[in-house]
Protein backbone atom coordinates (compact mmCIF):
# COMPACT_ATOMS: atom_id res chain seq x y z
CA UNK A 1 0.00 0.00 0.00
CA UNK A 2 1.91 2.97 -1.29
CA UNK A 3 2.17 6.01 1.55
CA UNK A 4 1.05 3.65 4.22
CA UNK A 5 2.70 4.30 7.79
CA UNK A 6 2.87 0.82 8.58
CA UNK A 7 5.47 -1.40 7.96
CA UNK A 8 5.24 -4.51 10.02
CA UNK A 9 1.99 -5.74 12.34
CA UNK A 10 3.47 -8.48 14.54
CA UNK A 11 1.15 -10.48 16.75
CA UNK A 12 2.60 -10.84 20.21
CA UNK A 13 2.76 -13.28 22.47
CA UNK A 14 0.55 -14.45 25.44
CA UNK A 15 3.79 -12.99 27.81
CA UNK A 16 3.80 -9.95 25.83
CA UNK A 17 -0.47 -9.51 26.29
CA UNK A 18 -0.14 -10.58 29.83
CA UNK A 19 2.76 -7.90 30.64
CA UNK A 20 1.13 -5.34 28.69
CA UNK A 21 -2.02 -5.74 30.58
CA UNK A 22 -0.78 -5.49 33.54
CA UNK A 23 1.22 -2.29 33.01
CA UNK A 24 -1.60 -0.51 32.37
CA UNK A 25 -4.86 0.72 34.47
CA UNK A 26 -7.04 2.49 31.44
CA UNK A 27 -9.14 0.41 29.17
CA UNK A 28 -12.35 0.26 26.79
CA UNK A 29 -14.85 -2.08 27.78
CA UNK A 30 -17.28 -3.43 25.20
CA UNK A 31 -20.94 -4.93 25.98
CA UNK A 32 -24.01 -4.98 24.31
CA UNK A 33 -27.93 -5.92 25.04
CA UNK A 34 -29.95 -6.61 22.23
CA UNK A 35 -29.09 -4.92 19.31
CA UNK A 36 -27.48 -2.00 21.28
CA UNK A 37 -23.67 -2.00 21.92
CA UNK A 38 -21.66 0.32 24.36
CA UNK A 39 -18.22 0.71 24.58
CA UNK A 40 -16.90 2.82 27.88
CA UNK A 41 -13.47 3.80 29.20
CA UNK A 42 -12.47 2.13 32.80
CA UNK A 43 -9.94 2.30 35.38
CA UNK A 44 -9.29 -1.64 35.69
CA UNK A 45 -6.22 -3.93 37.01
CA UNK A 46 -4.92 -7.07 35.11
CA UNK A 47 -4.58 -10.09 37.74
CA UNK A 48 -4.75 -13.95 37.57
CA UNK A 49 -5.96 -13.90 33.81
CA UNK A 50 -9.18 -11.78 35.35
CA UNK A 51 -10.06 -7.69 34.53
CA UNK A 52 -11.14 -6.10 37.83
CA UNK A 53 -12.83 -2.61 38.03
CA UNK A 54 -15.40 -0.78 39.90
CA UNK A 55 -18.40 0.88 39.31
CA UNK A 56 -21.67 2.30 41.24
CA UNK A 57 -24.73 -0.21 41.79
CA UNK A 58 -26.93 1.40 38.73
CA UNK A 59 -26.12 2.17 35.41
CA UNK A 60 -25.89 1.34 32.10
CA UNK A 61 -22.62 -0.71 32.62
CA UNK A 62 -24.31 -2.51 35.18
CA UNK A 63 -27.89 -3.08 33.11
CA UNK A 64 -26.27 -4.24 29.93
CA UNK A 65 -24.19 -6.83 32.22
CA UNK A 66 -26.77 -8.19 33.90
CA UNK A 67 -28.70 -8.96 30.64
CA UNK A 68 -25.78 -10.15 28.82
CA UNK A 69 -22.19 -11.53 30.24
CA UNK A 70 -20.31 -11.72 27.58
CA UNK A 71 -17.51 -8.86 27.09
CA UNK A 72 -14.56 -7.85 25.29
CA UNK A 73 -12.27 -5.87 26.71
CA UNK A 74 -9.41 -3.67 24.85
CA UNK A 75 -6.40 -1.47 26.03
CA UNK A 76 -3.83 0.24 23.52
CA UNK A 77 -1.02 2.28 23.28
CA UNK A 78 -0.24 4.76 20.63
CA UNK A 79 3.19 5.87 20.01
CA UNK A 80 5.65 7.81 17.51
CA UNK A 81 7.25 4.76 16.06
CA UNK A 82 4.30 2.71 16.57
CA UNK A 83 1.23 0.81 18.26
CA UNK A 84 0.26 -1.88 20.50
CA UNK A 85 -3.04 -3.41 21.15
CA UNK A 86 -4.74 -6.06 22.92
CA UNK A 87 -8.65 -7.23 23.09
CA UNK A 88 -9.48 -9.60 25.71
CA UNK A 89 -12.73 -11.91 25.31
CA UNK A 90 -15.07 -13.17 28.09
CA UNK A 91 -17.57 -13.28 30.58
CA UNK A 92 -18.37 -10.16 33.07
CA UNK A 93 -19.62 -10.84 36.63
CA UNK A 94 -20.88 -8.16 39.30
CA UNK A 95 -20.07 -8.62 42.98
CA UNK A 96 -20.68 -6.70 46.00
CA UNK A 97 -19.83 -9.06 48.49
CA UNK A 98 -16.81 -8.06 50.94
CA UNK A 99 -14.39 -10.60 50.19
CA UNK A 100 -14.67 -9.66 46.26
CA UNK A 101 -14.29 -6.04 47.44
CA UNK A 102 -11.45 -6.47 49.56
CA UNK A 103 -9.39 -8.92 46.94
CA UNK A 104 -9.78 -6.11 44.37
CA UNK A 105 -8.34 -3.40 46.62
CA UNK A 106 -5.79 -5.11 47.87
CA UNK A 107 -4.66 -5.71 44.07
CA UNK A 108 -5.01 -1.91 43.45
CA UNK A 109 -2.80 -1.57 46.72
CA UNK A 110 -0.37 -3.88 45.61
CA UNK A 111 -0.67 -2.05 42.14
CA UNK A 112 0.29 1.49 42.87
CA UNK A 113 2.36 0.34 46.13
CA UNK A 114 0.70 2.37 48.36
CA UNK A 115 1.04 0.11 51.39
CA UNK A 116 -2.51 1.88 52.60
CA UNK A 117 -4.63 -0.61 53.64
CA UNK A 118 -8.94 0.43 53.39
CA UNK A 119 -10.61 -0.59 56.78
CA UNK A 120 -12.77 -3.42 56.86
CA UNK A 121 -15.69 -1.44 58.03
CA UNK A 122 -15.09 1.18 54.90
CA UNK A 123 -15.20 -1.82 52.36
CA UNK A 124 -18.12 -3.42 54.26
CA UNK A 125 -20.20 0.19 53.47
CA UNK A 126 -19.50 0.74 49.75
CA UNK A 127 -22.13 0.87 47.70
CA UNK A 128 -20.38 -0.33 44.88
CA UNK A 129 -19.88 -3.60 42.56
CA UNK A 130 -16.70 -4.98 41.78
CA UNK A 131 -16.88 -6.24 37.97
CA UNK A 132 -15.07 -8.80 37.12
CA UNK A 133 -14.26 -10.59 33.50
CA UNK A 134 -12.76 -14.06 33.37
CA UNK A 135 -10.87 -13.75 30.11
CA UNK A 136 -11.88 -16.90 28.22
CA UNK A 137 -9.50 -15.64 24.57
CA UNK A 138 -6.98 -13.27 24.25
CA UNK A 139 -5.45 -11.41 21.19
CA UNK A 140 -2.92 -8.84 20.78
CA UNK A 141 -0.95 -7.02 17.62
CA UNK A 142 2.03 -4.26 17.66
CA UNK A 143 2.47 -2.10 14.41
CA UNK A 144 5.46 -0.73 13.82
CA UNK A 145 5.55 2.50 11.56
CA UNK A 146 7.90 3.34 8.45
CA UNK A 147 7.24 6.67 8.81
CA UNK A 148 6.84 8.94 12.33
CA UNK A 149 3.36 9.59 12.97
CA UNK A 150 2.80 13.52 11.51
CA UNK A 151 2.02 16.28 14.26
CA UNK A 152 -1.08 17.49 15.06
CA UNK A 153 -2.45 20.18 12.90
CA UNK A 154 -4.59 23.00 14.77
CA UNK A 155 -7.99 22.75 14.16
Amino acid sequence: MEGSRHNKISELTRGEMERFLGQNTLGRLGLCLGNSPYVVPISYIYHDNKVYFHMTTKGKKVEFIQGNSQACFEVDEWGETGWLSVICYGKASLHDDFETKKKAFEILSGFYQTGQRIPDERIKNMNIYIGVIEIEQMTGRRGLMAKPMPEAQEV
